[in-house]
């Protein structure tokens, strides 16, 4: 089954958690810790590529070359971040081709105007409905499977909730598979300075004012709730976007302290052990097994006449 198909699959049986990948390593580590889709975060191919903040400095054929790597990795299928689209109509239209080339199995392209912002930045605005439309009709006309999924983001929470209600149901009655409404503000407020409950009613209050399948906008679940809450709420797809990355940086930052600190790495493992302290391990993670077999099938003829 084309990995096009199987996320079709997976969204009609219920709400996709995806687990967010920044690189073909962290897309490894999700399918084997049994994660049936990923989400390849703009954030996260940004820091880990450029180390860079999240600010559109990627082109289009940098994003579509790694998620390529990615999509190669694994066995599930991934839904990209492709920001704007990289350019104008013409542009968005060739990147959703690239994609599909890529072995992607969907995208989602928001209506930011230029230069793009990551929603936990300040500078953020949004192109006219006019415009957004046409960005999405390019994304829409250039697939040439049926099954590639395009979901239309918007940051429009940047004028009002209602706009972003607005633009989310255009967004759907022109053909988009999937919105994803931002609501970093309500009603003049962070929406993460909200306590959980009201977080999650804001959520259940933009789901059901929207006419079709909702991604979340990619945090995790309010505090003390699970995705589960976000299941019943009525997302149709969420991702943990940032948690892989800020986990790997974490564990990075306290290894080179600890290293620079004690000259050694030791103390370090002894309190964070785990299957990959060993590289062997790692390597396996990344198809080791595969790769000897395959060196060992087109070898071995070599090997008998030696």
């Amino acid at each position: 089954m084309q990995m096009t198909a199987k996320l079709r699959a997976e969204l009609a049986q219920g709400m996709v958690v995806g687990a967010g990948c920044f690189d073909a390593l962290s897309a490894r580590l999700a399918q084997l810790a049994g994660f049936r889709a990923i989400h390849m975060t703009g954030l996260g191919v940004e820091a880990s590529q450029l180390g860079a903040p999240d600010l559109g400095l990627l082109s289009m054929t940098e994003v579509c070359t790694h998620a390529a790597r990615m999509a190669e990795a694994v066995d599930i299928p991934i839904l990209a971040d492709i920001d704007t689209g990289f350019g104008g109509v013409l542009n968005v239209g060739r990147t959703i081709r690239e994609m599909e080339r890529a072995g992607i199995a969907g995208v989602h392209i928001e209506d930011q105007a230029l230069p793009k912002h990551c929603p936990l930045l300040a500078g953020r605005t949004v192109v006219s409905r006019e415009d957004a439309v046409d960005r999405l009709k390019a994304a829409l006309d250039a697939r040439t499977d049926p099954n590639f999924v395009i979901v239309a983001r918007t940051d429009a929470d940047t004028i009002s909730f209602d706009e972003v209600v607005e633009r989310a149901n255009l967004f759907l009655a022109e053909g988009a598979d999937m919105v994803m409404p931002m609501i970093m503000h309500v009603d003049g407020k962070s929406y993460f300075s909200l306590p959980p409950d009201e977080q999650l009613a804001w959520s259940r209050k933009l789901i059901g004012a929207i006419d079709g399948p909702v991604m979340n906008m990619g945090g995790s679940p309010p505090p003390g709730y699970t995705t589960d809450d976000l299941a019943e709420v009525g997302y149709a797809f969420t991702m943990y976007a940032a948690s892989a990355l800020s986990a790997a940086a974490n564990a990075m930052a306290d290894l080179f302290k600890s290293i620079r600190e004690t000259g050694s790495d030791v103390s370090y493992f002894a309190t964070q052990a785990g299957p990959y302290t060993n590289p062997l391990e790692l390597m396996r993670a990344a198809r080791l097994d595969h790769f000897v077999a395959l060196e060992t099938k087109y070898t071995a003829g070599l090997k008998s006449t030696t």
